[in-house]
C-alpha cells in the first residue's frame, strides 16, 4: 500500500491541460469537421460562430487546457485541505 498524502497543485494543473487540452483538440477537430459540413452555429451569432465552428480546432483546446489547469489546481488544493486533516489516501500499487 502506498499512502497518497499531497498532490502538487501546479504539477496536477499542468497534468491536467495535456489531457484536457487533448480532448479539446479531439472534439473541435469533430466540431470544425461538423461546421465544414454546413452544422454550425448560425451566422447571426457573429464571432461565436467562427471561434464555435470552423476555427473549433484551433479555440477548444485552448478553452479546454486553460480550463483543465485551473481545475486542477482547485482539485489539488482541495484534495490537500481535505486530506490535511486525515491519515492520507491509501492505494494499492502493483509491481
Amino acid at each position: 500500500m502506498v499512502v497518497i498524502k499531497e498532490i502538487d497543485a501546479p504539477e496536477f494543473g499542468k497534468i491536467l491541460t495535456i489531457l484536457y487540452g487533448t480532448m479539446g483538440l479531439v472534439f473541435g477537430l469533430f466540431t470544425t469537421i461538423a461546421a465544414l459540413m454546413g452544422i454550425s452555429i448560425p451566422k447571426k451569432f457573429g464571432i461565436f460562430s467562427l471561434i464555435f465552428g470552423k476555427l473549433a480546432v484551433l479555440s477548444l483546446p485552448i478553452f479546454y487546457g486553460i480550463s483543465g489547469y485551473f481545475i486542477g489546481r482547485i482539485a489539488a488544493s482541495l484534495y490537500n485541505t481535505v486530506v490535511g486533516s486525515k491519515k492520507g489516501l491509501k492505494v494499492e500499487v502493483l509491481r
